[in-house]
């Protein structure tokens, strides 16, 4: 699914369609010095229909509830390739289907590249020259790129915001990615902004810390940590599981890194993404809740794609195998293969013996496959 897209005259068409709406600037807001330390009015917020905030943005099927927050700062991040621009637009189209508009901030790519994944989906050209707001800024934000973006979103209902992607836009604005002050100072510039003023569920895309040992580390994405704190929204890991591409399906995971109502807890799977292939060469997207994880009758997450995964690695090397190998092997989340060798213990599937030096080996006993749900048990040898 690398894009070879190059039609310039669908280009030009979506440029000058672009201009059709007529955009006249609002009145700018004027703010004192020392206003933002006056008490805020309470009535305000504590108006009918309040409630406490929730995700709506980027629904997943079998849930009431979606990935991003409304009005708040997102983030996704993960590997180079792995799928983020793809579900970034798939959330975008989604947005667009339903009347509303949406932003692309596009920092790394080309106006006819998303056009065409946008396609791809389904998404007609009437419907993105109508609904979305395309920018490729080369300058640093500044009160005049505040009032343009006021300017585009006048009498919009601008539902997302997403800007592809965070490390590009610092490297515009002149942002060191390790300086806390610095980081900050730009999450309270464009990502604040969009997500404050125009409401929008701004879904920043970022890539993954690499360790000494250049490894990859999905715990939170590259570069000052002030960017966690930064995120008043939701924040995921995409785990691939099969890299998208032209001729190949995509698959992969949203792991949940942070929710700051608590509606998904850290660690979980938020969903699973396939992207398949048609002959046509349109997508089918697809976004659905943790459709690998079964319960037992108590109520225990089962994480049955680790234990296929587990499984399948157990069944390619020969012997009995320390947990620690089998972790390397499965090249997943750790902790999540960890809990699945011990729930493929507790069911039979594998057991555990005495190695060498005290250590507890790993063999296999029979081959665990998703079909065969196991059942429930109490205890848990790791």
């Amino acid at each position: 699914m690398t894009d070879t897209f190059t039609d310039q005259k669908v280009f030009a068409s979506f440029a000058e369609l672009s201009k059709t709406r007529p955009i006249q600037t609002p009145p700018t807001l004027k703010r004192l010095p020392g206003d933002s330390w006056k008490p805020v009015d309470l009535k305000t917020v504590i108006a009918d229909g309040f409630e406490q905030a929730r995700p709506t943005i980027g629904s997943v099927d079998n849930v009431d509830i979606g990935l991003f927050y409304p009005g708040r700062i997102n983030m996704l991040f993960g590997d180079s390739g792995g799928g983020k621009t793809w579900l970034a637009l798939f959330v975008i189209g989604e947005i667009m289907k339903q009347g509303r508009d949406a932003i692309l901030i596009d920092y790394e790519d080309h106006p006819t590249s998303q056009v065409h994944r946008l396609e791809q989906m389904g998404i007609n050209r009437d419907t993105i020259l109508q609904h979305l707001i395309y920018l490729q800024p080369s300058e640093k934000w500044s009160k005049h790129s505040e009032q343009n973006i006021a300017d585009a979103c006048k009498d919009r209902d601008v539902a997302v915001a997403v800007l592809d992607s965070t490390g590009e836009a610092l490297s515009v604005d002149g942002v060191q990615p390790n300086a806390d002050d610095e980081i900050a100072k730009w999450f309270r510039g464009c990502a604040r902004y969009l997500a404050d003023e125009i409401g929008a569920a701004v879904v920043l895309l970022d890539h993954v810390v690499k360790s000494k040992e250049a490894s990859r580390n999905s715990d939170f994405a590259s570069g000052s940590h002030r960017k966690r704190a930064a995120i008043n929204g939701a924040a995921y890991f995409l785990d691939v599981i099969h890299a998208p591409s032209r001729d190949h399906d995509g698959t992969f995971k949203l792991l949940t890194r942070k929710c700051r109502f608590g509606w998904r807890k850290h660690g979980t799977i938020a969903c699973e993404v396939s992207m398949k292939n048609k002959a046509d060469f349109q997508i089918d997207f697809a976004v659905t809740a943790q459709p690998d994880i079964q319960r037992t009758a108590s109520g225990k997450p089962i994480f049955t794609w680790y234990m296929e995964k587990v499984s399948e690695f157990l069944e390619s090397v020969a012997g009995p195998t320390s947990k620690n190998k089998i972790v390397l092997g499965v090249n997943k989340n750790s902790r999540l293969t960890t809990t699945a060798i011990g729930t493929l213990v507790e069911q039979g599937y594998c057991k555990i013996q005495q190695g060498s030096r005290g250590a507890h080996l790993i063999s296999l006993v029979k081959p665990y496959r998703r079909e065969a749900p196991p059942e429930d048990s109490s205890k848990n040898p790791f």
